[in-house]
Parts: structure tokens; sequence; C-alpha cells
């Protein structure tokens, strides 16, 4: 049996030098935050953040990802991707994110060929290897590395290594597309994802860091830790509101409780 590195972040940092230059796939999550970090502290200006922008990414979620950016002072660009023009993408069956990650993938092969950077690299870690991920075949495709896997991170050493460095994300909650809660086979629309979008951000706002609001047409079934079943009880009647001022004329909490990735169990798909 091997044993981990000790520092296994002295191990990322020798990868992304060998390297020599790199483009990372930036969401703003701790794990592509954490990624870029390293790679600022590595390469410098030869390392570059790349945000892509969608109707499936949620205000908030761009917002913060441009704050950190600028606050640590990395090279950076936006993009925009265009899956929601793929009907492959929009019929979202279980290969969705394949053709998400494709679309954004693609794009910053061809935005590495134009400025001559080497590689593209994603914050694909250990864990994500167990799940499923239709995306990392995107990856394999394009030939995108994912270093945090090749250094043996898994998402609670991730989080370690991002508090060390004081990064604002090192505990922010996962945050999946919004595409990711419509059921299977529901047509992603812009329409389905701002009602997802405007619903999270209010619930957000009043202090339920961690919720999923699943869309089915015009009910909404909310997703979110069951220590929290109490103060959603006690907002009840002005979240039913608010929400039908979205689109939604119907609104249920999920007594089973926040479950990343429960529509991937609804739709019998295992890790």
């Amino acid at each position: 049996m091997t044993t981990k590195i000790i520092n296994i972040e002295e191990n990322l940092k020798k990868i992304i030098s060998d390297m020599g230059n790199v483009i990372v796939a930036y969401s703003g999550g701790v794990d592509s935050s954490y990624l870029m970090d390293v790679s600022n502290d590595v390469l410098g200006d030869k390392a570059l953040a790349v945000m892509s922008f969608s109707p499936s990414v949620a205000e908030d979620d761009r917002q913060d990802a441009v704050n950190l950016a600028k606050k640590k002072n990395w090279n950076y660009k936006i993009i925009n991707t265009q899956e929601m023009e793929d009907e492959n993408y929009v019929k979202n069956d279980i290969n969705r994110c394949f053709f998400c990650k494709d679309e954004l993938y693609g794009k910053l092969v061809e935005l590495s060929d134009e400025l001559d950077f080497d590689w593209v690299l994603n914050g694909s870690n250990l864990d994500d290897k167990g799940d499923y991920r239709p995306g990392m075949n995107a990856a394999k495709l394009h030939k995108v590395r994912s270093p945090l896997i090749e250094a043996e991170f898994t998402k609670k050493d991730i989080r370690e290594y991002a508090e060390k460095r004081n990064l604002d994300t090192w505990d922010k909650p996962a945050s999946p597309c919004l595409s990711s809660r419509l059921p299977y086979g529901t047509k992603v629309t812009m329409e389905a994802l701002l009602m997802v979008s405007k619903s999270e951000k209010y619930l957000r706002s009043l202090g339920f860091r961690i919720v999923r609001v699943r869309h089915y047409d015009q009910k909404a079934l909310i997703e979110i830790p069951k220590d929290k079943f109490s103060e959603y009880k006690s907002n009840k009647n002005k979240i039913v509101k608010t929400l039908a001022s979205y689109g939604y004329s119907e609104v249920e909490l999920d007594n089973n409780g926040f479950r990343s990735g429960s529509l991937n169990l609804k739709a019998g798909i295992k890790k």
C-alpha cells in the first residue's frame, strides 16, 4: 500500500510547474478556485482562469467568481458557451452533462490554441471518480487534465488546503449548474432556469445556505438539510408567496432533506 504524500500541495505544484502554462476551467467553486490559486502561485501570468457564462450558471455564482478573481489579482477571461443551442443538451437526458462539458472544453481548447497555451485543466478530484460524471468523458475527449486527481486530492483535502490559503470558497457549498435541478427528460428552457435561479437566490437570502429547488413544471420541490426544517416552517408562508411570483403554483418541502444528486437516484443512476 502506497503512503500518501504528506504535503500533496507540493506534488500539485510540481505537476503544474512541469506544464509551463495552463488554462484553468474556472467556475468559482472551491475546486477550481483552489487549483487556480496554486497555478497562479507557480506560473503567474502563464496561468489563465477562464469563466464560462451561460444561462445555466446562477448570477450569484458568476459574480462571486469574478469578485474572487479580481481580489486575488488572477489573470482571467470570460467566455460565453452555447450549450442551449445544442438539442442534445436541451433534451436533458442522462448524458446532458457530457454535452455541456463538450461545449465548454471545446471552447477552451480553441482558446488555448489562439492564445498559445499548452494545457487546459479542470478541478476534478478523486471523489468525482466515484460519482456519475458524464462530463469527465468530455474531458478525456478534449485531453483536458485533472491535476487534483493526479496529485491525489479528495474534496476534503481541497477544502483544507483552500482554508490554509484563506480562499473565500474553502467552505462554499457545491453549486452544480441550474439544469441539474430539472428531472431528466424535462426540456431545459430559459424560463425554467430563471425560475430555479430566482427561487434559490431568495431562499439563500433567508439563510438557507445549502438548498436545491427541484423543478417540476409549476411545482417546486425544495431540498434543504433536515436541521433547517423548523426555519423553513417558520418562513413557509412568505416562501410560498414569493416562489408563486416566480411561477411556481405549488411549493413542497422534500421530507428526505437535501441529497446531492437526488435526481440521479430517482432516475435509477448509481454512483
